[in-house]
């Protein structure tokens, strides 16, 4: 894979741009959340100038050990299936505020779009729209002025930053492609380009436009979990017909969401966010090793914020 239009937009993608423009932080929060956040960018950025295969992170896991390995790959394969299934009930309910037969219908059209999309192995190409699209919406032209105030007391506010650091993890599915190493340097752009939509959601309140930005921003989280997990099967050598199985069985539970669907996504959102910050944790404690010293800093601060997500999960308000 050489179209730098294509790499570039999937790593900008994974950012979803838009969901960090509408957030609404307080500027500190917003400040050291990015500074805090960009440990994982870096630790992303330096594995795969490692080596940037469709395993992704789990090659440099299987590096440390069997053990970690297997803990790694069970752990990730689980959560990204389930958050692939809850954030196509998300969009409809949460993100454009559906209901009734309108919400049923654009939960059908996610889950057959983004499966027909990794069959026919075209997913890909879809993210120069995805990435471009959000931007362009969550642009904050018409925005009015309202400046986002620290919460009180100061415990309060450690809290939201070390929160509201873990919204730019899935960054890291930028490892599950075959890139090309000069490319590496995206990743930080793209982060960059997040990052500054942070930063003026905290003195903007956005139109309702920008609603469709964060829609678009989550579908293309969805089917950037996808790509990236049919990425590792194939790689790890899983049959064409697992992963068919896999990829079509998104379309009946997803379905079975509307039925219930604060239910639904109340339930899964919870063991996907605990095998999540499970696998991240052994990648950042891997990386350590991997890394060597000279990037223990960024290594150790990724692990913290980690294992911190993980008792963090029941509070979180946002969807990763």
């Amino acid at each position: 894979m050489r179209n730098k239009l294509v790499i570039f937009s999937f790593i900008g993608s994974t950012i979803a741009p838009a969901i960090l423009a509408t957030t609404h932080f307080p500027f500190p929060i917003a400040l050291f959340s990015f500074i805090l956040a960009f440990s994982v960018v870096i630790m992303t950025y330096f594995l795969v100038k490692v080596e940037w295969k469709e395993g992704g992170l789990s090659i440099y896991v299987e590096r440390i050990g069997k053990i970690p390995y297997l803990v790694f790959i069970v752990s990730w394969i689980t959560s990204y299936y389930l958050y692939v299934i809850y954030t196509v009930v998300y969009i409809p309910y949460y993100v454009l505020n559906l209901d009734g037969l309108e919400a049923i219908i654009l939960t059908v059209i996610i889950s057959v779009s983004v499966y027909l999309l990794t069959i026919m192995r075209k997913a890909i190409y879809a993210f120069p729209f995805i990435f471009f699209s959000q931007v362009a919406l969550v642009l904050p032209i018409g925005w009015k002025v309202s400046i986002s105030h620290v919460p009180l007391p100061i415990t309060s506010l450690f809290t939201n930053i070390l929160s509201s650091s873990l919204i730019t993890v899935c960054i890291t599915l930028s490892t599950f492609i075959n890139g090309d190493k000069s490319f590496s340097n995206y990743i930080p752009i793209a982060y960059m380009i997040g990052g500054s939509m942070l930063f003026y959601s905290s003195f903007l309140s956005p139109n309702i436009i920008s609603s469709y930005g964060v829609a678009i921003g989550n579908y293309g989280l969805i089917l950037a979990e996808l790509y990236a997990l049919n990425n590792l099967l194939e790689y790890r050598g899983i049959s064409t017909k697992v992963r068919g199985l896999l990829n079509t069985l998104i379309i009946p539970f997803s379905l079975i969401g509307n039925l219930n669907y604060s239910l639904f996504y109340n339930t899964l959102i919870v063991p996907s966010l605990v095998a999540l910050y499970l696998s991240l944790s052994v990648l950042s404690f891997s990386s350590v090793k991997l890394l060597g010293k000279l990037l223990l800093p960024a290594t150790l601060t990724s692990l913290a914020l980690f294992i911190y997500g993980r008792p963090k999960i029941t509070s979180l308000k946002i969807n990763l």
